[in-house]
Order: C-alpha cells, then structure tokens, then sequence
C-alpha cells in the first residue's frame, strides 16, 4: 500500500533513504546528534533555571509582606501593642502582625534546614522583633516615599525593608540575567549550527560516489535534497530529545536534595513544561534540518 508520494517518489524513499544514511555513517550520526544535544541541553539549563527564579519570586511577591519594620532592642510590649494599633488605624496599612525575636529564629531556623546547626551557641536576641506590614497596592511614588520616612523617623524603629521593591529590582536584575543567557544561547546555536553542518558535510563527503551516481542518473531537488534533510530531521529529534532527558534527570536529582536544604524552596521548584519541552525539541530538530542543509549547500549543487 502506497502513502502517497512527493515530487514523484513514494514516502517510503525518502523515509528509507533517511534511515540508511545515518546507518551508514553511524560514528558522524552520533557526533551530529550529541551536537545537537549539547546545544539544546544549554538553551534547556537556560529555561529551567530562568522559569524556576521567576516562579520564586512572584511566590515571595505574593506573600503580601511589603513592609518589614525592625524594632530597637528592649522594647516594652505595651509600646509594641501601641505601634501595631498606629499601623492598624492608617489608611495605608492592610494588615500588621508582631514577630519576636524567638519567632524570627525559629523561621531562620526552619528555613536553613539541615544547615540550622549553625545556629548553635547562638542566642535568639541577635535576630530582631519586627513588624510585618501589607501595605494598599495603590501606595505607590510620592506617597509611599513620604510614608516610609515617616515611619522610620518613629524613635522605636531601627531600619524598614521595603520589600515590594527588593522584590521589582530583583525580577529587574532577573530580566538582564535571563537576556545573557538567552544571548549566550544564541552563540552556542550558532557554533553548533557550524558544528551539526561541518559534521553532515563529512556524512556527505562518505558517500560522495553514491551522490555523485545519483546526479548522473538526473536525481535532483527535493528527491536528492528531500531523504538528507530528513535525517537531519531525525537526529535533531533524537539530539533534542535526550537533551531533555537528561535535564529531567538533572532536575530530580537535585531540586529534592535543594529542597530538603533551603525548605523555602518548597512548592516554587517545577520543570519545564510540555510546552517548553516541545519547544526544546523542535528547535533541536531545526537545527538538525538547517545543519543537513549547510553540509549539503558546502558540498555543491542539489539543484
């Protein structure tokens, strides 16, 4: 039973073609393909650690904590009382709850993990009090300015951390790291596209007499082009493919050990998606189709 044919040859010749070309050259196939892997394993790293930083800060974001406003040692707890009731009763303020200095060693605490020993010998009173503060999301420019010298010219108060802007200028920095990586990215698509055509070229080169004797016999276009560009397609699929296996396997191995160390972790660490493998994978496979087409374009005139 045919499947159809394209420029006069049934599927099957090309499809078949395809294979006996890589099976042919199996030690240039498998340069080609761990080419192909590297590079997409790279632009893999590249995601997988941009995503999993994005999705922890847009948890910490989250939280609601904007404000934290750390209090002078020794203060009595009628003049914390006092404090929480003056936060409470503005306009600006959504929300306020005290900390005390053995509450903010035990998240300390719970959030170092496994490395919490080194918090031996150590006395709770070296952390703080504060208070935590969600702010409205409209206080924003001048009035929030205005509102944070206020409350740090309070006697009581011995620094604030703004954290909804820590939070801004870390996605910031974030933006910058994520585009030289992606430009990194770029470069190491680049060279392994030289890479991927450099080695198709030696696959062309090896049968160069059966291409040769192909031409004679007045095969041309997508008959001659059609079966390489197609195991170029095939190893792409493959190099792509184990790249993402392998970051999978990278991925287990280490986000439960990272985890179990820095418990903070929990619940923002994730994969790729289905989409993002996809995506990973053709592109592997284009890189494939393009490296074929450059070794076939060095060797000389398919046309």
């Amino acid at each position: 039973m045919r499947w159809g044919s394209l420029a006069g040859q049934p599927y099957s010749y090309y499809f078949r073609r395809a294979v006996d070309s890589i099976v042919a050259t199996p030690v240039i196939a498998g340069v080609t393909v761990t080419s192909i892997a590297v590079s997409v394993l790279l632009a893999g790293s590249v995601l997988l650690v941009g995503s999993n930083a994005y999705r922890l800060v847009a948890s910490w974001g989250a939280e609601g904590v904007d404000l934290s406003m750390y209090l002078k040692q020794d203060i009595p707890d009628d003049k914390v009382v006092e404090l929480k009731k003056k936060l409470a009763a503005d306009p600006a303020v959504v929300n306020v709850y005290y900390i005390s200095h053995d509450e903010a060693w035990m998240f300390l605490a719970q959030n170092l993990g496994d490395s919490a020993e080194l918090l031996d010998g150590l006395d709770a009173s070296i952390l703080p009090a504060s208070l935590e503060v969600t702010l409205v999301r409209s206080l924003e420019g001048g009035g929030l300015d205005e509102k944070l010298a206020e409350w740090k010219a309070w006697p009581e108060i011995d620094d604030l951390q703004y954290n909804r802007e820590w939070t801004r200028r870390f996605r910031s920095a974030l933006g910058i790291v994520r585009w030289v990586a992606w430009a990194l990215g770029a470069l190491a698509l680049i060279a392994s596209t030289i890479i991927v055509g450099a080695t198709f070229q030696l696959a062309v080169f090896s049968r160069q007499e059966e291409m040769e004797i192909m031409r004679l016999v007045g095969a041309s276009g997508i008959p001659y082009l059609g079966p390489v560009l197609l195991s170029g397609f095939f190893q792409g699929i493959a190099g792509s493919a184990a790249a993402v296996g392998v970051l999978l396997a990278i991925y287990k191995a280490t986000a439960g050990p990272l985890v179990t160390k820095l418990p903070m972790l929990d619940g923002s660490l994730a994969f790729l998606t289905a989409g993002q493998s996809a995506t990973l994978i053709a592109w592997g496979a284009i890189l494939g189709i393009v490296g074929s087409w450059l070794g076939m374009h060095r060797f000389g005139s398919w046309k």
